[in-house]
């Protein structure tokens, strides 16, 4: 029965009863190379995941830039004209002209270098869901997310695709969007109240059975948005979440046959291995570097699907860059730049922010100390993975604090026991699935011996005081974490269940950093060293 479907979908195909509605890229040149059929030999997929808004160079470090990746992006299309660009989520959130934006920047960049698809990325939810139309039309693409489903409707939401389609190079390609059931921990709650995030291989292995019977296509590509790491020693990809509930995402959908290929993105790391027998690819954030799933044909069909990560940081100042990208930059750049140019401090030496760092960084001690002194609290506590980049000895501007804190968070002031602010300590330290907490107010002694919500063992204040149990303190935080996001849900199910007091400040976390960072006009040697905050005993 397969099988005359099969034809008769092949028949439908030659006749264009589906072919006018699916779009076809590619470009005949001397790189070109063909089959018998017509045919292109040689199909790629090129992605970037998490940009985060990351539009301009940053001269210091390993970002490239939207101009520089421009020309890469040429550059690759040249070499492999059978090719189509696609992301795999997280495009907007991170940069301040793409936040000041509403991410408008970002959309015309895609546009310009002419991105086809993108899935959803948990970021893409920080300004609700009240963008993604303007996104899309913006920059002509469509979201695809088999696996996001409108509670209100019970639907996947109109603003977004399960799949999508397109002939490259002649080949029918199928690819396939997934969101991660991750974003549930690490998107604000309010702000996807009206979401659910299903398994994403049940609903993938849906979208096959219903895509193979209806176009059999000649290829299928998940382009997805979940969390992946590669083991060292196997170079086998494996998933990055760290919620028992999410533990297998990666795996599961690697499992599904019919499926040649995953993309992956969100952990913000280098994946080029194969799982299953099929590539995984990830590559890195920030338009570091780029990733590639390159498919082989011969006249039966599919032959091969192979990954690689071109790493473009490693050569990036050798990169020319695309006039029509730093126009689009200059021209954004003028509209919000005198206020982003504004200085705030001096800081006297590099606040590194370093994945190397496991536990609390001189960043996200600095950081830390200022919240605690603009919101007047005994202790503060945030989210390492709402520190976005290190920051550089020299003055410290508005651009540099939006860069460095693109999420528009508000102060959360909480009145709580001793023992239930050690066990928001607690969760962030040594963590794995989410970067560890940073905090400043006290100096934290600890036990590995012991599980976790259990191994801070005293916390000594700065005045001195030693945190007692059943005692009341204060300590900040970002409304992020007191919605439980990281899984701090040691926060959001005490306030729920009234042992633990939350009073929402509206005041932006970002604005409250600044300005004590303004008071301080220094950074000086004494903040930016960390003390010996967190001891092992």
């Amino acid at each position: 029965m397969k099988k005359i479907i099969t034809f008769f979908t092949a028949a439908l195909l030659s006749m264009g009863v589906f072919a006018q509605k699916i779009p076809s890229y590619g470009t005949t040149n001397s790189a070109s190379q063909f089959l018998e059929n017509g045919k292109s030999k040689y199909v790629s997929i090129f992605a970037v995941n998490d940009i985060h808004g990351t539009i301009e160079e940053d001269l210091a470090g390993k970002n490239p830039g939207g101009a520089k990746l421009s020309e890469v992006i040429k550059e690759l299309q040249l070499a492999n004209p059978e090719s189509i660009f696609v992301t795999a989520g997280d495009n907007y959130q991170g940069s301040a002209l793409s936040n000041l934006s509403q991410g408008k920047i970002m959309s015309d960049f895609f546009k310009k270098v002419g991105v086809v698809t993108s899935t959803i990325g948990n970021h893409e939810f920080d300004w609700g869901d009240q963008m993604f139309q303007q996104w899309e039309k913006d920059g002509g693409f469509n979201f695809i997310a088999c696996n996001l489903i409108d509670k209100r409707t019970g639907k996947i939401p109109e603003w977004c695709k399960e799949y999508e389609l397109c002939y490259v190079g002649g080949h029918l390609i199928c690819i396939i969007g997934a969101a991660t059931k991750d974003t549930v921990f690490t998107a604000s709650k309010k702000r996807i109240e009206n979401y659910e995030f299903l398994d994403p291989a049940e609903c993938i292995r849906k979208v096959l059975r219903k895509v193979e019977a209806s176009y059999a296509p000649e290829a299928v590509i998940v382009l997805s948005h979940i969390g992946s790491h590669e083991n060292r020693l196997t170079k086998t990809p494996v998933s990055a979440s760290n919620d028992v509930s999410d533990k297998f995402e990666l795996e599961d959908v690697a499992k599904l046959k019919g499926v040649d290929a995953i993309i992956t993105g969100h952990s913000h790391e280098y994946v080029n291995g194969t799982l299953n027998g099929k590539p995984v690819v990830q590559a890195y954030n920030y338009g570091r570097a780029i990733s590639q799933i390159k498919l082989t044909f011969t006249k039966n069909g599919l032959k091969s699907a192979k990954g690689n990560v071109i790493e473009v940081f490693k050569y990036k100042d050798s990169i020319t860059e695309d006039p029509e990208i730093l126009s689009l930059i200059a021209d954004y750049k003028a509209k919000y730049g005198a206020a982003l140019g504004e200085k705030i401090c001096i800081v006297e030496n590099e606040l590194s922010h370093e994945e190397t760092v496991p536990n609390v960084t001189p960043l996200g001690y600095t950081i830390a100390s200022a919240m605690k002194a603009a919101y007047k609290a005994d202790f503060a506590v945030t989210n390492g993975g709402g520190l976005r980049k290190t920051v550089k000895a020299g003055t410290l501007t508005v651009n540099d604090m939006w860069e460095l804190i693109p999420f528009d968070n508000t102060g959360v002031v909480l009145t709580l026991k001793g023992k239930d602010l050690k066990k928001i300590v607690d969760h962030g330290i040594n963590s794995v699935g989410f970067r560890a907490g940073q905090f400043a107010g006290g100096k934290v002694y600890y036990t590995s011996r012991m599980p976790e919500g259990s191994r801070v063992t005293r916390i000594v204040l700065d005045d001195g005081r030693t945190v007692q149990d059943n005692e009341t303190y204060t300590c900040v935080v970002n409304d992020f974490m007191a919605e439980g996001g990281d899984k701090y849900t040691v926060i959001s199910e005490g306030i729920k269940a009234g042992s633990i007091s939350a009073n929402n400040t509206y005041i932006p976390f970002r604005d409250a950093v600044i300005d004590q960072l303004k008071n301080w006009e220094t950074v000086r040697k004494s903040w930016s060293e960390i003390p010996q905050v967190l001891i092992a005993e």
